[in-house]
């Protein structure tokens, strides 16, 4: 008869979580925002167009950063741009349209 003091401290075999890349040792910074990966890719690939303004950003060169102190911004219109990704990479350009609704 030992009593719930005595017991030992060992998690719930079934309150585990899984894999290496789930392991956390800090706490969240935001109580109010899932840190599940389903959650957060719901959240990224329905998100309403406001915050896909924000979403859809893209860092500044080293000059523009020390001269305006922020490191990215939102993309618009007419901005010049160099693009890393995909066929046309490492080729600059100037930005036609952003569509919003096609990630584009």
């Amino acid at each position: 008869s030992r009593s719930l003091a005595q017991a030992p401290s060992r998690p719930h075999p079934r309150a585990r979580t899984r894999g290496p890349s789930r392991l956390r040792t800090a706490m969240k910074q935001k109580s109010t925002i899932s840190s599940s990966r389903r959650k957060s890719r719901k959240a990224y690939f329905t998100a309403p167009s406001h915050i896909r303004r924000k979403l859809m950003s893209a860092p500044l060169s080293k000059d523009l950063r020390a001269k305006y102190n922020v490191r990215s911004l939102p993309i618009r219109r007419d901005d010049e741009v160099i693009i890393c990704r995909g066929h046309f990479h490492d080729r600059e350009g100037k930005v036609t349209t952003v569509y919003r609704k096609k990630w584009r």
